[in-house]
């Protein structure tokens, strides 16, 4: 019976896990570089609704099985998604931040993030890489144009010069690289990779749950607002989370005056 568990987990192209509060989504196309076919797509959208769903989970880590976090869309499994119309096309390929998911998600990008699957990684809310990583949308290479959310995503996170560097040549970039132009916020080796991943998830775990939660969905909404607007917006959010959290921010205050 285990051997046959072992074997479906084998197959099956997303590997769902939980550690307590902390979810894990390990995509699992390893001979297809975990590229996404539309059965992973559907298994990805739905986990991602379990997780906001759960009131128990708090982070979702991302990974990725073999020498790839992802490659993007699987042009041999899924030939005609790139020609579906915008709005069916988007309710199938989805990422944390598209979906709105209100709570912390870290990508660990372990070896090939090309396409989708960079911008599955940009579309959380922290990445880190393996020293070994390579980060890139190619598309352009094949006449196309990145279509899940790089264009958008990728200048906010680096500055529109070096975005379109990598946007119009379609070179990949190191993992050292990422992390000098903060695409990244770590570099580890790559067996430290997922560990580190969980050591953050943990960190994240074990603060105020109303705060974490506050504090990406102000983040989130004033990350385009005037500056005056985004500070009057936070003000409200701190109201809020004192409201929201009175007896558990009174209970942390007490115990970290008697350290």
């Amino acid at each position: 019976m285990s051997d046959e568990k072992d074997t479906e987990a084998e197959q099956a192209p997303l590997i769902w896990e939980t550690r307590g509060p902390v979810a894990i989504i390990r995509l699992n196309r390893p001979k297809a570089m975990n590229s996404f076919d539309m059965d992973l797509m559907r298994e990805h959208r739905k986990r991602l609704e379990e997780f906001e769903a759960d009131d128990e989970l708090r982070v979702l880590v991302y990974t990725g099985t073999g020498r790839a976090f992802s490659t993007g869309i699987d042009i041999k499994k899924a030939p005609n998604f790139l020609y579906l119309p915008p709005k069916v096309r988007t309710s199938h390929w989805v990422t944390p931040n598209s979906l709105k998911i209100s709570k912390p998600t870290i990508a660990a990008i372990n070896g090939y993030a090309f396409g989708g699957g960079f911008e599955l990684a940009l579309g959380c809310d922290i990445r880190i890489a393996a020293s070994s990583a390579k980060l890139g949308l190619p598309e352009v290479k094949l006449g196309a144009l990145p279509g899940g959310g790089g264009t958008q995503w990728l200048p906010r996170l680096i500055g529109l010069g070096d975005a379109m560097l990598m946007m119009l040549t379609g070179d990949p970039v190191s993992a050292e690289e990422a992390l000098r132009l903060r695409m990244v916020q770590k570099v580890v080796a790559d067996e430290d990779l997922f560990d580190e991943a969980l050591k953050i998830a943990d960190a994240i775990c074990a603060n105020g749950k109303s705060a974490v939660r506050l504090v990406k969905e102000v983040a989130m909404l004033g990350y385009d607002m005037p500056a005056a607007d985004a500070l009057w917006l936070e003000e409200i959010y701190f109201a809020r989370n004192r409201e929201d959290a009175a007896d558990e921010i009174k209970q942390r205050l007490e115990l970290f005056q008697k350290k």
